[in-house]
């Protein structure tokens, strides 16, 4: 797949219920896209919307072989404070910008949690390694 204009997304709706799961993004090559990869559970169409505390949820999303050039920025995750992402999986990435002279933002994430199964290109060391606190076991009634 080749795409010049939008990267690889998941954009959901402020406010919005219900799960997204087992999504896998692969062998896609990108050329001068802004943001290539994209979560973005604060998706709004207007100038202006209400901040709202719920989301849809997102796990399981996996990103492997995204190689190409980009003008802004590689990698945008921007998950929500009440319901992270979790168990996002990145391998094999490689992206670069169009021109190394122009100010580039590096690799942004926000309560994004999962796995770098290979180095990537940006490092993307915003990523946060494994599973946010409030999904550990609690007490021993949550055991089976």
């Amino acid at each position: 797949m080749h795409n010049t204009m939008n990267g690889v997304r998941i954009k959901t709706w402020q406010g919005g219920s219900g799960s997204v799961q087992g999504v896998m993004f692969s062998n896609i090559q990108v050329s001068e896209v802004q943001q290539p990869i994209v979560i973005d559970q604060f998706y709004c169409d207007k100038s202006t919307c209400k901040n709202q505390s719920s989301a849809v949820a997102l796990s399981g999303i996996t990103y492997e072989r995204i190689r190409g050039t980009y003008t802004v920025k590689p990698v945008h995750f921007a998950c929500s404070d009440n319901m992270p992402c979790v168990d996002v999986t990145l391998t094999a990435i490689e992206l670069k910008p169009l021109q190394e002279r122009y100010h580039i933002y590096d690799p942004f994430c926000w309560q994004t949690f999962g796995l770098l199964s290979t180095p990537t290109v940006p490092p993307i060391a915003c990523l946060q390694i494994g599973k946010p606190a409030k999904n550990r076991i609690q007490s021993d009634h949550d055991y089976c």
